[in-house]
């Protein structure tokens, strides 16, 4: 899906414009809104859910998968225990 970025500034001028145009145009440019907010709330719960996934993806490794160990990414060392002196 293309991301497409909906930006919407109105200065005060413009708003007072569409107010002075009367109820239909307040109307208007109040559904324009909901649709673009509308849009980018399924697009943020499209993008929540893939973030969700890749998280998922990156939390497996070797110990709760099929993955094998060489698969394995941040894989720390064993230290070895220190020998008395």
């Amino acid at each position: 899906m293309t991301l497409i970025l909906f930006v919407v500034m109105l200065s005060h001028e413009e708003i007072l414009s569409i107010y002075e145009a009367g109820p239909e145009a307040v109307i208007s440019v109040i559904q324009r809104l909901e649709t673009i907010i509308e849009e980018q709330a399924i697009r943020i719960s499209e993008l929540e859910e893939r973030v969700k996934v890749l998280e998922a993806r990156l939390n497996q490794n070797s110990c709760n998968s099929s993955r094998p160990p060489s698969t394995d990414f941040f894989v720390k060392e064993k230290s070895n225990p220190k020998t008395g002196i």
